[in-house]
């Protein structure tokens, strides 16, 4: 290798794989908003105490939305969803059964899990209530 290869080397991003938990793929045909909207139709009946927002995604924006949004502060693979209750907060990033994180959202959720947040990749609503769950949010039982 000679010495303006290796110069490249060293420039080149490290690849992390995550670090936090991250829901296996599944055959399942469902959208990735229709299984975000069946965790939000949940903990309407077993999460009183979770509050929830979605974080856009200016990718899907046209170049002027996009721009006013680099401005305000948008950074790359911040999580679809955020959870929240008292004490406590998550952030989910939703995928449909067969979708791929980017680097972006790998290298933001593993600076976040570093910070000491809860961070995952979820697909299914019950994989995500098994995490709020086990994080301490107050979300019941389901049968």
């Amino acid at each position: 290798m000679n010495a303006f290869a290796m110069l490249d080397a060293l420039d080149a991003p490290l690849k992390e794989d995550p670090i936090f938990p991250v829901e296996p793929k599944d055959r399942g045909r469902a959208s990735e908003l229709d299984r975000q909207v069946g965790l939000d139709k949940l903990l309407k009946v077993v999460g009183h105490g979770v509050t929830s927002w979605a974080v856009p995604n200016a990718a899907k924006r046209g170049f002027k939305a996009q721009a006013q949004a680099k401005r305000e502060g948008l950074t790359a693979g911040v999580f679809d969803k955020h959870y929240a209750w008292k004490h406590g907060m998550a952030c989910l990033e939703w995928k449909d059964g067969t979708g791929d994180m980017s680097q972006a959202q790998i290298d933001w959720g593993n600076m976040m899990h570093r910070l000491g947040f809860r961070v995952a990749c979820v697909r299914t609503p019950e994989f995500a209530h098994a995490l709020l769950s086990q994080w301490g949010a107050p979300v019941g039982r389901i049968a």
